[in-house]
């Protein structure tokens, strides 16, 4: 799946995500990029958050609202900006869902 990334406003702490919800796969380039594509994989962390995966180097712990934690790999400040905008994009995505079950 090809997501292109738009700005969204900071998220609430606090959102829960069920497992078959939380389990995604994103491929996609920042924009304005100097070519870089990014595979993030995301699912939850055993203790809370979910693990970020990003091109099978860099593993990250996201806790929503920009709350993006470092875990280990070869640490890029582009990565991690790239990474902020998936997640803001993820949660808005499972809101959206949530949205439609009610």
């Amino acid at each position: 799946m090809t997501v292109r990334i738009q700005d969204m406003s900071e998220l609430t702490h606090g959102i829960e995500y069920p497992k078959d919800w939380a389990d995604s796969h994103y491929v996609f380039e920042m924009n304005p990029s100097d070519g870089t594509k990014y595979t993030v994989q995301v699912t939850p962390a055993l203790y809370g958050g979910l693990n970020v995966i990003c091109n099978e180097s860099t593993l990250w712990r996201w806790h929503g609202a920009g709350d993006l934690k470092f875990l280990c790999g070869q640490y890029n400040p582009y990565t991690e900006k790239a990474i902020n905008k998936i997640m803001k994009y993820h949660d808005q995505r499972m809101i959206d869902l949530a949205e439609e079950l009610i």
